[in-house]
């Protein structure tokens, strides 16, 4: 099992790292749920976790708030993605939802696209698809090549996660192992084993997975 954790300073990384964690997801401003990390700490955290084979994934977020994005910042999410493609990550994180918080996917197209062989998720922004929608989106999704799909199972990231377990559970009937569903949101070190004893995910993400 892959033990995600998310990490905004290089003190964090260094905890994860000793703790336990297989892959970390690197953001800044966490506060509001996370942005793009700068260069300069990807590019260390890189060099620090490749050599004791820990994967880096890369939230590409230009902004706090909703998920609908003008021109110009999917155009900074595009550059963000080119330049730290020379970094050697190992994912991109994003998502795009339009007015009406259905998938965004010609957006989300461009920048997997942008991503080329880079291998990309997509962020719990899944979450505020309305529920009727989600089937849907997450078929679309598997269509374009997105690697994974981060999911609280709620819109309200204030529930429980050990009370969202019917949606995740039928999230993951239906993407038939064609892409991978990692639950995170309010999941950590103390509720991980309660939530893999219902549903026995093969990746799971978490502030305080480690």
């Amino acid at each position: 099992m892959i033990k995600e954790a998310v990490v905004e300073t290089f003190d964090e990384i260094i905890y994860a790292a000793n703790h336990g964690a297989n892959r970390i997801e690197l953001c800044d401003n966490l506060s509001v749920g996370g942005t793009t990390p700068s260069y300069g700490l990807v590019k260390l955290a890189v060099e620090y976790c490749h050599p004791l084979n820990i994967d880096v994934a890369v939230m590409i977020r230009p902004r706090g708030g909703n998920f609908s994005y003008n021109l110009f910042e999917k155009e900074v999410m595009r550059e963000d993605i080119i330049a730290l493609q020379t970094l050697n990550v190992d994912a991109f994180v994003f998502g795009a939802l339009n007015k009406d918080n259905d998938l965004d996917t010609s957006t989300m197209q461009y920048l997997r696209q942008t991503a080329q062989e880079t291998p990309c998720v997509m962020h719990m922004a899944f979450d505020q698809i309305p529920v009727r929608l989600q089937l849907k989106a997450m078929d679309a999704l598997i269509d374009m090549g997105i690697k994974r799909i981060l999911t609280h199972g709620s819109s309200n990231s204030s529930t429980a996660i050990l009370d969202n377990v019917t949606q995740l559970a039928r999230l993951l009937r239906h993407s038939k192992g064609n892409i991978e569903i990692m639950p995170g949101g309010g999941l950590n070190k103390d509720n991980l084993n309660a939530l893999l004893e219902l549903i026995p995910f093969q990746e799971v993400h978490g502030t305080k997975i480690v």
